[in-house]
């Protein structure tokens, strides 16, 4: 996690501190208090010090974040509160790019249900950029361990839609490269797999969209006896057979965020750059 003054990256801290800053900006605009970020930063086994932990931090972090009194140009600095509910944290004009992603996401899924499919890929393109890798990397609580891993979980499905509009446009070779990346990513994760045999199929490389599958399968046989699911078995039957409906078939999923018939935008961490998924 990093913050930034202008070009000047701020030093956050201790890792308890940093890890409380990550909390509070988990809960935008929300009144925390101590004893629920006892449990977020420590659960049930917390030392006897934490609330004085707690308050050393807080007071640090309102120096760090507070210092050279706020923005310029009337802008608004951060604001770390407390009041008969815990603290709070007003993050004034600063930008984060946790918000950010969410705003992006959200609005790429909103323009894909709208039918406006060339807008939704760009807006999760740029949301996809702003990933850096876990939420709050290196930095420990129960609450942050459970909020990292719904956080990925987002962001993955998010990249599927990103996927399945890339190929409702046809753009099935610039498709390819970023799923070969999310399936050696992410093996395990099948829907990928599934668009990445049927970009294949699509960009006239059907024989590679067999071998991948069989790639695949050995791999998971060997590592989790068992085949794949359904799903990515019925493709493979469809490649074998060279089905016409393979080439205009919609690839959204009826499940898909592009197609639910409600979307519950929640903030996320950003994933530092290191590829098409961090």
């Amino acid at each position: 996690m990093q913050t930034n003054r202008g070009t000047k990256v701020l030093e956050l801290g201790p890792p308890k501190q940093r890890a409380l800053l990550a909390v509070l900006l988990l809960r935008p605009g929300l009144e925390t208090g101590v004893d629920q970020l006892i449990e977020a930063l420590w659960g049930e086994d917390y030392p006897a010090y934490a609330k004085n932990l707690i308050q050393k931090s807080v007071s640090g972090l309102r120096g760090l974040l507070s210092a050279d009194g706020g923005g310029k140009g009337g802008d608004r600095g951060v604001v770390l509160e407390w009041s008969s509910g815990g603290y709070r944290m007003d993050i004034g004009d600063s930008e984060v790019d946790l918000y950010e992603y969410e705003r992006l996401a959200a609005a790429g899924i909103a323009a894909a249900r709208k039918g406006e499919i060339l807008q939704a890929v760009g807006l999760l393109e740029k949301a996809r950029t702003m990933s850096t890798g876990p939420l709050a990397e290196g930095l420990e609580g129960p609450m942050l361990d459970r909020e990292r891993l719904y956080r990925q979980e987002r962001f993955l499905a998010d990249m599927e839609v990103r996927a399945e509009l890339e190929l409702e446009l046809g753009r099935h070779r610039n498709a390819v490269p970023y799923l070969y990346y999310a399936v050696d990513k992410y093996p395990l994760r099948e829907r990928f797999l599934w668009l990445l045999m049927l970009a294949l199929y699509r960009s006239d490389r059907g024989n590679e969209a067999l071998t991948v599958y069989g790639v695949q399968r050995a791999r998971v046989v060997q590592e989790l006896g068992v085949e794949p699911g359904s799903a990515l078995r019925a493709l493979h039957a469809r490649l074998l057979l060279q089905d016409p409906q393979l080439m205009v078939m919609s690839a959204l999923r009826q499940d898909s965020g592009a197609a639910e018939d409600e979307f519950v935008p929640t903030p996320r961490l950003p994933l530092a750059r290191r590829g098409p998924f961090g």
